[in-house]
């Protein structure tokens, strides 16, 4: 038996398992601590390294079962024996939805901004005639000056950054970081370092962000168009180079001040 925020967490998770195809899968703990990653970064010291749990290979996720059996009507859930999943890729971007949902709706705060370390909410605009202005980091090795700065302004929506670079480290194999491909139940190795994605949704955002950094542009654009609905995302790739992509006209929920799209969807 579970709780009823657990049980519409793990609803969502659910959900984004089958329209990312799978891409999304909250069982890649085992993958985590396989790659060295079994103590919080707040503990680590600049220089050290990772110790992997095991150099024996991990068996890769199946796309098509996700291994949970969930009934919200009861508020239960059922997993195989010694299951282990990470909620990390989804809880930090609801949670910001719900206490933004809590403000604007049942505190009916006209306007606000809530930022959680790159997954960020806002409603109402910074005031009556301007919208907020949110600056987002760019990754080491971009092509862009080092003063530029990538201004996005919203009135009401939400963004979220996921990125290869800011939870990595070194390890015996390599560099590695935080996001699992669970079709090779090892980092991600795609050439997107750095993914911002807008919508009306944070979760979407954030879920979105995630898969276009762990499977990249050529895997990860057909998917986008597919099932994204209306998100619009900025790519950064390790070549240094930034692609636009948003839907077609009049659908974007924000601005991006001087860039063009170079990808544009429907």
């Amino acid at each position: 038996m579970i709780s009823d925020e657990m049980a519409n967490v793990l609803e969502l998770c659910q959900h984004y398992f089958e329209v990312t195809e799978g891409v999304f899968n909250i069982f890649i703990l085992p993958a985590l601590e396989h790659a060295g990653y079994r103590r919080s970064f707040e503990t680590i010291s600049n220089g050290d390294e990772f110790s992997e749990a095991s150099h024996n290979p991990l068996l890769p996720l199946p796309k098509d079962c996700l291994y949970m059996d969930l009934d919200s009507a009861m508020s239960s859930v059922l997993f195989p024996a010694n299951q282990q999943m990470d909620l990390g890729g989804i809880v930090k971007s609801w949670t910001v939805q719900g206490l933004s949902d809590l403000l604007r709706i049942e505190r009916q705060i006209q306007r606000g901004l809530v930022n959680a370390g790159g997954d960020v909410e806002v409603w109402g605009g910074a005031s009556d005639r301007e919208p907020w202005v949110i600056a987002i980091d760019r990754p080491n090795g971009s092509r862009m000056h080092q003063l530029d700065d990538l201004l996005l302004l919203l009135e009401d929506g939400a963004v979220a950054t996921s990125s290869t670079q800011k939870r990595s480290w070194r390890s015996s194999r390599g560099s590695m970081h935080h996001l699992i491909d669970p079709r090779t139940m090892k980092p991600g190795r795609s050439s997107v370092i750095q993914c911002s994605v807008v919508g009306e949704q944070l979760v979407d955002c954030e879920i979105w962000a995630k898969v276009m950094c762990i499977i990249g542009l050529e895997d990860g654009m057909p998917l986008f168009r597919r099932h994204a609905q209306r998100l619009e995302a900025l790519i950064f790739t390790e070549d240094g180079t930034l692609h636009h992509v948003k839907p077609s006209a009049n659908r974007s929920k924000g601005q991006w001040l001087g860039l063009e799209a170079d990808f544009v969807y429907v």
